[in-house]
């Protein structure tokens, strides 16, 4: 999970601008960085750091004596291969130096092919896959730069986003893509750049390209060519939509908080031109196209965040159009033995848009003639164009790590899809309307809520004395707490587990404890009582209970009080109450909240 920058220009004010890239990339997760500057006389400089690009920066003022460097490349990288040192930070070159190179991902063949190398003599200075790829190139060097570049990708196994340059071809630049993702973009005045997100290229770049899967890139001077699967090709130039990727704390004192508050308008900006309330009709074109489709059967595959999001979705789907739904860890779906039908619908989801678990299940399923719908944060994305169908969450960029607007977003979108599916089988009109309106109201719900943050913020203190939390509901409320208590995890580093509140008895009560606080999702839905009598069993050894409901719970040591409507539409309020709960106990206890130690916002590494 590393991030490429790289670049080809001759501006005096590249040091400063490299840098504020890193910086704006942060979000994405990282534990080193580094930078490689060289002309075309092959004068070079490398700056490498551990932890935060901070570092770095001190390290660059104090190091790079003059700014005349024609090529700029820097990169954050999250340890996969190697400790997190200076030594295994990029960039990684061949044994006699001929050749340098930035790579994210993973060479799944690379032990094989560096015993092979080490049999011809060859020594490796660390521990990485990267470093076998560029002595790979000194190995098979043709004097093209381009052939030998083909001849070693023939070698190598899945997967990798290379950026290369060589001392034996200083006005030649090469980017490969398979798997991991990478943009080519460039300005009018013909200054290039590569990047693994277009966050870093706002207001730099003006023209992009979004490179496919067997791409290389090939630049000589001031004139690039691209090649697929090394055949000469022309890919579609698209215009930088500058205003989606700038973006700001503005005065929260946190991306996350931001991102919470953001959530209503973006569940209005959801329905926008797709919902409308005054007919109880949908009109997203990703509807239309499936209109005459009769899928049988859903299957939900993601991960994390999203993969709580399909868990809701299942009870909607199989509550409302009684249709099998079944759903799937994308990183354990691809060794099962899957069935493929036209009456089976493969839905995927990702906040993050290059998830590389669920991308290979995807082209599995495609290669074998599978239906495939994705929900998904950034239109041309990588997962967007593989698909039958797509819907656009409309969510804009989240900075930090972990999901709050993103999920949000995915269950909204979800949820309309749910209906457009249920009132295509046998939901009720009565049933169908009530849920259009309830979810009308949602984004007014949610602002009462957040209106509460500083009173949620008192419980907060109390809660940051525990080290160990429980996360019970039933019916809908159960994806809510498996995700409220991975909310709790990712960012204060608290242990926390989570279980449906009917298997307390089987055994979690084993495990009650005055000091593990349980946090109950009980809105006044069909189980209400039910949940009543597990705060009750709970009471009865002395734990204590916080209550998330619309009805005042009396025998909860805690309560936070949500507004009141149908059992579908609960589940929008009781996550945005968590969100901020484990916001404000992360942020008492000090945590670096945006960027959650050991994570990456984009996991694209299987």
């Amino acid at each position: 999970m590393c991030w490429i920058f790289a670049y080809k220009w001759s501006k005096t004010d590249a040091q400063k601008i490299l840098l504020h890239w890193l910086q704006r990339l942060e979000y994405r997760g990282y534990d080193s960085a580094w930078l490689f500057v060289w002309n075309e006389n092959w004068d070079t400089q490398l700056i490498r750091s551990v932890w935060k690009v901070s570092s770095l920066v001190e390290k660059v003022n104090k190091e790079i004596q003059t700014l005349d460097f024609t090529f700029w490349i820097a990169h954050t990288r999250r340890a996969t291969h190697g400790w997190i040192t200076e030594n295994n930070s990029h960039p990684h070159h061949s044994m006699n130096k001929d050749f340098y190179l930035v790579h994210n991902w993973i060479i799944e063949n690379y032990h094989k092919l560096k015993q092979e190398l080490i049999s011809k003599w060859y020594k490796f200075y660390w521990e990485t896959d990267s470093e076998v790829v560029a002595n790979l190139l000194q190995q098979y060097d043709t004097w093209n730069f381009l052939t030998t570049v083909e001849k070693v990708l023939s070698l190598i196994r899945w997967a990798y986003a290379l950026v290369i340059v060589s001392t034996k071809y200083p006005w030649e630049m090469i980017a490969v893509r398979l798997g991991s993702p990478l943009i080519f973009a460039y300005s009018q005045s013909k200054d290039f750049y590569f990047s693994s997100d277009q966050q870093a290229l706002a207001w730099y770049a003006d023209k992009l390209i979004y490179l496919d899967d067997g791409d290389i890139l090939h630049i000589q001077s001031d004139n690039y060519q691209i090649k697929s699967w090394w055949i000469k090709i022309s890919r579609e130039i698209e215009d930088m939509d500058l205003e989606s990727l700038e973006v700001s704390k503005w005065d929260y004192k946190h991306f996350m908080l931001k991102e919470i508050y953001e959530q209503p308008n973006i569940i209005r900006r959801i329905f926008k031109w797709r919902v409308d309330f005054n007919n109880y009709t949908m009109n997203a074109e990703a509807f239309h196209g499936m209109q005459n489709e009769n899928f049988q059967k859903i299957v939900f595959v993601g991960c994390g965040t999203s993969y709580n999001a399909w868990l809701l979705w299942a009870y909607w789907i199989q509550n409302l159009t009684w249709m099998q739904a079944d759903c799937e860890i994308a990183s354990e779906y691809e060794y099962k033995n899957i069935h493929v039908d036209d009456q089976t619908l493969f839905v995927f989801i990702s906040q993050s848009w290059e998830t590389a678990d669920s991308i290979e299940i995807l082209k599995l399923l495609k290669n074998r003639g599978a239906h495939t719908f994705w929900i998904v944060n950034v239109v041309w994305s990588t997962i967007s164009r593989l698909t039958d169908y797509w819907l656009f969450t409309r969510a804009g960029a989240e900075i930090w790590v972990a999901s709050t607007k993103a999920f949000t977003a995915q269950i909204t979108s979800i949820l309309l899809l749910a209906l457009f599916l249920a009132k295509k089988r046998w939901l009720g009109k009565a049933k169908y309307d009530k849920i259009i309106t309830e979810l009308s109201k949602v984004p007014t719900k949610i602002e009462d809520i957040l209106e509460q943050s500083s009173n949620i913020r008192k419980i907060a203190q109390d809660f940051t004395q525990y080290k160990n939390f429980f996360f019970l509901g039933r019916h809908y409320q159960v994806p809510i707490a498996r995700e409220s208590s991975l909310k709790l995890k990712e960012i204060s580093y608290l242990h926390s587990e989570f279980y449906p509140s009917g298997e307390l008895k089987h055994w979690p009560l084993a495990l009650i404890d005055k000091n593990i606080p349980s946090i109950l999702f009980s809105p006044n839905d069909l189980l209400f009582e039910k949940n009543v009598s597990s705060i009750q069993e709970i009471k009865a050894r002395d734990w204590i209970v916080l209550s998330i409901s619309d009805k005042q719970i009396q025998n909860s040591d805690y309560n936070i009080k949500i507004n009141q409507t149908i059992d579908e539409i609960y589940p929008f309020l009781t996550a945005v109450v968590w969100q901020l709960l484990a916001y404000h106990i992360a942020d008492i206890l000090w945590k670096d909240i945006d960027k959650p130690r050991n994570l990456a916002k984009s996991v694209t590494v299987k």
